[in-house]
């Protein structure tokens, strides 16, 4: 393989691997209804980060709000918590934020239009500048 060639391969590696790590911005965390009551026999919550009123943060799996408790797993090892509803402060839902994925897919696009450019831009003129062959008669 030609050196420029795997050079610009390591370029857009390089490039998708910068891309992958914005992928996060994609989720946000979002607040869910506060009191016990509203959430009560609701779908269980796949991922959750609870706020507790001694100030601590803890994340769990599948919650489960009850009316008198949040019910969930942690993440390693899986294992199940019970927090009496009194000690939860605010439990948050991990959730698609759609305005950040239209700007991270936004961001790629351009990024990778930027990039073509570039290439397609070098190649033409390297070949505006090479020497034509000499003509056998």
């Amino acid at each position: 393989m030609h050196p420029a060639v795997r050079f610009s391969l390591r370029r857009a590696a390089a490039c998708v691997a910068l891309l992958l790590t914005q992928l996060t911005a994609c989720m946000t965390w979002r607040s869910v209804p506060a009191t016990p009551d509203q959430r009560a026999g609701a779908e269980p919550i796949a991922r959750a980060r609870l706020r507790l009123r001694s100030g601590a943060e803890l994340s769990l799996r599948d919650v489960t709000v009850r009316s008198d408790s949040v019910i969930g797993y942690t993440e390693s090892p899986r294992e199940p918590r019970a927090l009496p509803a009194a000690d939860v402060a605010s439990i948050d839902q991990r959730k698609l934020s759609v305005g950040r994925t239209v700007a991270v897919v936004v961001g790629a696009a351009a990024i990778t239009t930027v990039v073509a450019f570039g290439l397609a831009m070098r190649d033409l003129s390297n070949s505006i500048n090479a020497v034509p062959a000499p003509r056998v008669p």
